[in-house]
């Protein structure tokens, strides 16, 4: 589960309109390594809470380079 489930939400919708083209175990394992920044920085109190990982690019890099 994600650090915040409201990120399964839209993944749920997208598994019901592409069914077999679109993982939803991968989707929740991309949400929780890119909710790690967030947690580290809540953590430690350094850096943004919602850092480059949070950016529309950011998020579509690790699509692109696995």
């Amino acid at each position: 589960m994600p650090f915040t489930p409201l990120h399964m939400g839209p993944g749920l919708l997208i598994k019901a309109a592409l069914q077999g083209s679109f993982s939803l175990m991968v989707f929740g394992w991309a949400q929780i390594l890119m909710d790690l920044q967030p947690l580290f920085v809540m953590w430690s109190g350094a850096g943004r809470l919602h850092g480059f990982y949070h950016t529309y690019f950011g998020a579509t890099l690790p699509c692109i380079t696995t």
